[in-house]
């Protein structure tokens, strides 16, 4: 049970990601790429202010407080900047702050990471840390469907297709694209704490570049604003690997031909979604 527990608890973390990757990139456009920067602001802000002692209600305010001055910083940016410089911004925003990370052992503990991360009380087990979690996930995802059906819904579709009509209806277009940044940084904040709360342990190796390429992967199969879509995109993309568990692969090259067989599939996913939605287009 604790593997299937673990499993579903994984699918809520990376959900809440994905939701941001669905605002900006799905439906805006946005090309934002500071997600593991604000997973990592979200975890290393819950670890950091528990370990210090503080209680875990005000770590849990840390770490979404650290997440929403990052989304603050990523708005700062796309208001002044063109989307494609944008990516690199942020793109390079994971990057410094992984080499931050790895270099301030004083306080993040560097690339031994910290351990024993605590947990809420009534989330000491899996199986009350799943419920927790999908207490905080659920609202997420009914949050994300009033804003994407919604009028915040379809601005962001016309910041995708074309900002002048957004402007002629009266509306901002860096402003829905802030909006979008900042709410997406505190997901993935969020997701973040959720995440070292599981593991109970965090170093750089947790989220990175593969909490950005599943999010990525995720907001490009599902790209329409359905977010039962969403879920279900999202719970494929996360148990995918684990189906790779039962290949009888030789122990010394499990690892790397999971990874190597991981990322064939998600080229071979998004190859036949994004030709299934041009087709459409086309028609």
């Amino acid at each position: 049970m604790g593997y299937l527990f673990t499993t579903i608890a994984r699918v809520w973390e990376t959900s809440l990601a994905a939701i941001g990757g669905h605002l900006t990139l799905s439906l805006g456009g946005i090309l934002f790429l500071g997600f593991p920067a604000a997973f990592w602001c979200g975890s290393y802000g819950y670890a950091v202010a528990a370990k210090a002692g503080a209680s875990l209600g005000v770590s849990f305010a840390v770490g979404i407080g650290l997440a929403a001055i990052a989304g603050g910083i990523f708005a700062f940016f796309y208001s002044r900047m063109s989307n494609d410089s944008f990516a690199v911004i942020t793109l390079a925003s994971f990057l410094a702050l992984e080499a931050l990370i790895r270099s301030w052992d004083s306080v993040t503990g560097g690339v031994l990471g910290i351990a024993g991360v605590p947990r809420f009380s009534f989330a000491q087990m899996l199986r009350g840390l799943v419920v927790f979690e999908a207490y905080v996930v659920l609202p997420a995802f009914i949050l994300e469907s009033f804003l994407a059906n919604g009028p915040f819904g379809r601005s962001l579709r016309a910041l995708k297709e074309n900002r002048i009509v957004l402007t002629a209806m009266g509306t901002s277009p860096n402003t829905i694209g802030k909006t979008a940044v900042v709410f997406a940084s505190l997901f993935a904040g969020v997701s973040g704490i959720l995440a070292v709360s599981r593991v109970q342990f965090l170093d750089p190796t947790l989220g990175g570049i593969f909490l950005l390429t599943q999010t990525l992967t995720i907001a490009i199969i599902a790209s329409t604003p359905k977010t039962l879509r969403l879920l279900g995109v999202t719970v494929t993309i996360v148990l995918l690997p684990e189906l790779l568990r039962f290949f009888s692969l030789p122990l010394s090259i499990l690892g790397h031909s999971r990874n190597a067989l991981y990322g064939f599939l998600l080229i071979v996913l998004i190859y036949y979604a994004t030709y299934n939605v041009s087709s459409k287009r086309h028609v």
